[in-house]
Parts: C-alpha cells; structure tokens; sequence
C-alpha cells in the first residue's frame, strides 16, 4: 500500500443510513471511472458456505486484467471476532498491501470489538494515515435541524417552521422515515407551504406510541410510570423543545377529541376529516380521552404552554418542571 495513500476504510455506526448513502455514492462514481463489474460485495451474516465465501474474496481481491486493475471490495460485517479463523487470516494478510487502485470498505451494523485482530490491524493503520476508521453517529439538536432542512431543499419541499419543528418532533432522528416523510408531504404539497397540519395528517411519528403511553400513564395518575417513561424519552436522545412540543401536541388533541364529542357522537374518520388529522391519532386518542377530564386537560394543556414560555426565555430546566407537574397530579 502506497505511503500516505487511503485504500482502507471501516465505517460503523447508528447512522446507517449515511452509510448507505456514502457507499452508493462511492460506487456510482467507481462504476462511471471504471465499471461496475469492478465491485465487489460481501456479507458475512450471508455467508452461505465459508469455502465458497473464502475462495470468492480471495479472487475479489487479486488483480484481474480483464476488468483493469482498479476494484472496490466492500466486506460488511467480517470484523465479528467469531469469524471464520481462515478468512480472518486471509483478510489480515491482504489489507496491509492492497494493489493500487483497489479500495476496501469495511462496514459493521454494530460496533466493532475493539479486542478483535482485524479491528486493530484497520486502527493501527488509521493511525499511520492509510486507512479511515469512522464512526457514523446520528445528528442530534442543531445538526438534525440542518439534516432536514438539507433534504427538504433537495426535494423541494418548503415547510414552515412550525412544520418543521412538528415533522422532527414526530419522526426524531430515524433518518431512513424522514427521508420517506419529506419525500411524501414534497409530492402531497408541490411547490406550496408545508404547514403543521399537513404533518399531523400525513405523518404516523416514530414517538407516537411513546407519547401515548406517556399520556395514559398521566392519565392513570400513574406518576412512577410516567416519570419512567419521560426520561426513556430523554436518555433516547429526545430534546427538550422537541418533546414539550409533542405532549403539547397530544393535549391539544386530546381537547379537541374531548370538545368534540361532547358535541355529538361522531366516529373516528369523521374526526380524522373534521379535525384535519390522521385517523390513526384519532382512534388511539378517542381510547385515550376518557382517563381525562376537560378540566384537567385544559390545566396540564396551560401548564405546557406556561413551560414553553418559560423554557425559551429563562434557563429554567424542563426536566424539573414536568417532575413538579407529575408530582403534582391530583
């Protein structure tokens, strides 16, 4: 391997999809240099028989004139340290003097071992600046807001800031659904604003369920319960504003479901249609609004609301304030 020269790269992660993307992205540009038949792919959770699979990359990674000497192997999952002793010899042999112009990508759905041979040969290489050990983490905060805000540009699709804050509210930092989401509400609502209600009545958010069991577990006056479950929320990486906005989501809806059929006896998609919202919400919502009554939504609705406020022009911590309000359930 050329001094100073990348051929070697292990990719890991939570953030698949960006690896997904940067690999198809590599090997679009390989295919139109070179040719797709210069790539190569393996998947050790597919194995199938180890021979076969030995023999395989060890073709994959000799010099083949007919295609040119330039190939991208790309081995997924071959750092598991139960590997198969003999590939992972043939492996440890091979990355140290791969041929020019071959490039090698390893990818791991988990964490690599850090006791494992080959992880340290690709870091001991890392460090001398001829392979690239990243590890892909999911954007959090800020990063995620610009994540979206760059893919809604790439679609096309214009939301407004509400909508915006709604959608990652709803989907959290699940990059695969987002990509799908944006892709939808782009198509339902070309070259025109993207509004919350588009959000809520298109979109079945990843946190729903949670939200709803958090909601029930309010309703239940079940504190233990739901103090256990706003820190699940908290410690999964859900922020502040985006998890007020999503309790502040469902008690608007809760009274609006409550108010409503108080006002007649109508089914959930007569709901769904009158109220602008996904059916889905409805239904689970209707179940839900009877462990409350309009009092009480319309007190923790206000609380919220007073949380909001406070949460954006004070350092107050929201993390205390929902603990006082949950201690505080009557």
């Amino acid at each position: 391997m050329a001094e100073n020269q990348k051929q070697l790269f292990l990719w890991f992660g939570a953030n698949d999809y960006e690896i997904f993307e940067q690999v198809k992205r590599w090997s679009e540009v390989f295919s139109k240099k070179y040719s797709g038949l210069n790539i190569v792919k393996f998947d050790y959770k597919e194995k199938g028989n180890k021979d076969e699979l030995l023999k395989d990359i060890k073709n994959a990674l000799q010099v083949n004139s007919l295609f040119g000497n330039n190939k991208l192997v790309i081995l997924r999952n071959f750092l598991d340290i139960k590997i198969n002793k003999d590939l992972q010899e043939l492996l440890m042999s091979s990355i140290d003097k791969l041929a020019d112009g071959f490039f090698a990508i390893f990818i791991e759905d988990d964490k690599p071992d850090a006791r494992g041979k080959l992880f340290k040969a690709i870091n001991d290489l890392a460090k001398k600046k001829i392979a690239e050990v990243k590890e892909y983490l999911l954007p959090r905060n800020q990063d995620l807001i610009a994540w979206v805000k760059k893919a809604a540009e790439k679609e096309g699709a214009l939301f407004n800031p509400k909508a915006l804050e709604l959608l990652i509210a709803m989907v959290g930092n699940d990059l695969w659904q987002l990509d799908a989401e944006i892709k939808k509400l782009a198509n339902y609502k070309k070259n025109q604003e993207i509004t919350a209600a588009d959000v809520d009545l298109l979109i079945k958010g990843k946190f729903n369920d949670d939200i709803f069991q958090l909601m029930d577990a309010i309703g239940t006056k079940n504190r233990v319960k739901a103090l256990k479950l706003f820190q699940d929320q908290i410690d999964s990486g859900a922020n502040d504003v985006y998890l007020l906005t999503m309790l502040e989501r469902q008690f608007r809806i809760n009274l609006q479901i409550k108010e409503s059929l108080s006002n007649g006896n109508l089914s959930a998609n007569e709901l769904a249609s009158e109220l602008h919202m996904h059916p889905f919400v409805v239904q689970k919502t209707m179940q839900q609004c009877g462990k409350f009554s309009l009092a009480e939504l319309k007190e923790i609705y206000n609380k919220l609301l007073d949380f909001e406020i406070k949460l954006k022009t004070t350092k107050i911590n929201f993390e205390l304030m929902f603990d006082l309000m949950i201690v505080g359930l009557k």
